[in-house]
């Protein structure tokens, strides 16, 4: 079952209300359902934590639940009782029940109060998550409880519940609560009902008797999107919902791809949310939420592959308005690394730290860095001839960003390539290659024709001879590597961004055949282990998040190139 409430969050898109299983404090091991606000980014201890949620039997005891998650709604079940849970309108919970009872216990900051509104109604306060919250009872009861304590509420709760039916709904808000009517429960549910739907079927088919699997890639993306709010200047995709809840700039990338062919403003807004806050040097945060920009690292400069892209398979996309934002970006981006990321022009910039690169601990940076790593010129190169093709109405300036690539592939080539394949170096001591089987070894291949066949040969080969490729897809470390971990994060266990980089290099060589593999066994793992931030590479097990976007953003490219092509003859 891949719509498990214990790994993935119930939410709807545009909002940052949230239910989801956690850890409770204090509690070891012991886990709940908690009602949440995903706001504030994933350094915070709470990740949005507001209420624990405990369920009641018809006679108001503690009963054990049993949940079905939907993209619609969230169901508990206990005993003969039933609660109900959908997000209505803006930050509005809906709930409605039968033979039971929900009580939401407030579990937050040393100054979270209750009191009564000039209306008359309750208003509980969730000092440290910054929100509020006012609860109605539509049918059956509505309970509020907090004991005064000098400056603050103590045992703050409020419960629903009622003999036979009972429903009631509860407003999220940072000021004043929203003024339009809560609505039914059955009208809400009628609305989110349509909305996901009419998503759905805006999706591109996928893998026949994969449907489960599909369902839920749609249902991530469109749940782990956010509102523009804060410092978010756009609706913005989040990793997840469960605890990565920032959009980092390079996982953007790929969520927008994920959703480019069906929803074209979305997409184009991933770029824009963190272009939105680039440097005046052209350097791109780490990542954004509505709370802060943090510059700390930042990415790999994957945008102009996925703009180049997107672009191909949908020429529509680059509005005049969209082809000259991207446009001065992307160029800025580009200089960031060839200006502030090298020494001078006769060597390769570099990455100061994993995280830069986005693969974070992987083997390369064992000794730490700076480090030269082929894929960064790789990015750089390919966002030059996405630049030239943004600027096909200045054949001079384009002309410019092509002499560059060619420079960059010739520094390249002249630095990392071994004879064999194209290693990775300290950029204090270039002589030495850096140990360990790293997959990242092989993004020359989306270098496509400037690749030379011999460089191509050699690489295919040592990608199938070097074990990378386990029966689940491609390893970031190779299972035969001394660094390679099961669960070793960027050292070892598979991801999909660079399953998609792979494919898309090896698709890029004329490899067919090895492409439509590692597309079929992305596809067999995400069916069978749902949309995990990554895998184990050789149990096939889903690791760490298990709700993530460009997993999901991934898999549903994938299945749509399996769907869309004519079987390859081997």
């Amino acid at each position: 079952m891949l719509f498990d409430i214990d790994h993935v969050p119930f939410s709807r898109k545009g909002r940052f209300l949230t239910l989801s299983t956690m850890r409770v404090p204090g509690l070891d091991g012991e886990r709940a359902l908690y009602l949440r606000r995903v706001s504030g980014g994933d350094e915070r201890p709470s990740l949005g934590r507001l209420c624990r949620v405990e369920f009641l039997d018809g006679e108001g005891r503690p009963a054990a639940t049993r949940f079905q998650l939907s993209p619609d709604q969230l169901v508990a079940r206990t005993g003969e009782g039933i609660v109900r849970f959908v997000i209505g309108d803006g930050e509005r919970l809906h709930i409605r029940g039968e033979n039971a009872g929900v009580r939401f216990h407030v579990e937050g900051s040393r100054y979270d109060y209750v009191y009564r509104t000039p209306g008359g109604e309750w208003c509980l306060v969730a000092a440290g998550e910054n929100v509020k919250f006012i609860p109605r009872g539509r049918l059956g009861e509505l309970a509020v409880s907090g004991k005064w304590d000098r400056d603050r509420s103590t045992d703050v709760s409020f419960t629903l519940s009622g003999e036979g039916t009972f429903e009631g709904n509860v407003d999220f808000f940072r000021a004043l609560p929203p003024p339009e009517g809560p609505g039914s429960f059955e009208e809400a549910h009628a609305a989110v009902t349509a909305e996901f739907g009419a998503w759905c079927r805006s999706i591109p088919a996928g893998v026949p008797g994969q449907e489960e699997a599909q369902r839920l890639a749609a249902y991530l993306l469109w749940a782990n999107t956010v509102p523009a709010e804060g410092v978010l200047t756009r609706p913005a995709i989040y990793m997840s919902k469960n605890g990565m809840i920032n959009i980092w700039s390079w996982d953007n990338a790929f969520s927008a791809l994920g959703v480019a062919a069906f929803d074209e403003e979305l997409a184009f807004g991933q770029f824009a949310a963190i272009f939105d806050h680039q440097d005046a040097s052209g350097l791109l945060p780490d990542y954004v939420n509505d709370r802060e920009a943090l510059f700390a690292f930042t990415k790999p400069p994957v945008h102009g592959w996925a703009v180049s892209c997107m672009a191909r398979d949908n020429p529509a996309f680059l509005t005049p308005e969209r082809r000259a934002y991207l446009r001065d970006a992307i160029g800025r981006q580009v200089s960031y690394w060839l200006t502030h990321g090298r020494a001078g022009n006769n060597v390769l910039p570099s990455y100061f730290h994993g995280n830069d690169s986005g693969w974070d601990n992987a083997s390369f940076f064992a000794e730490g860095g700076p480090v030269l790593s082929p894929d960064l010129p790789v990015f750089l190169i390919l966002a030059c001839e996405a630049l030239a093709n943004l600027l096909e109405d200045d054949p001079g300036k384009a002309a410019r960003w092509l002499r560059i690539a060619d420079e960059l592939q010739a520094l390249l080539v002249g630095t990392l390539w071994t004879g064999e394949t194209f290693a990775a170096r300290l950029a204090a001591d270039p002589e030495r290659i850096l140990p360990g089987e790293s997959l990242i070894q092989f993004m020359p291949l989306l270098l496509g024709s400037r690749l030379p066949a011999a460089m191509c040969r050699q690489l295919v080969a040592r990608l199938v001879e070097g074990a990378f490729i386990t029966d689940w897809g491609p390893a970031t470390e190779s299972p035969r590597s001394p660094f390679y971990e099961d669960d070793g994060y960027w050292r070892g266990p598979i991801w999909a961004p660079t399953t998609y980089l792979l494919w898309d290099g090896v698709r890029r060589q004329g490899g067919g055949a090895l492409a439509r593999e590692i597309a079929q066994k992305f596809c067999a793992l995400a069916n069978a282990h749902g949309m995990a931030e990554n895998f184990d590479a050789r149990s096939g097990r889903g690791l760490r998040d298990r709700a993530f976007a460009w997993t999901s953003a991934v898999y549903l490219l994938l299945a749509q190139s399996l769907r869309d092509e004519k079987p390859v003859k081997s």
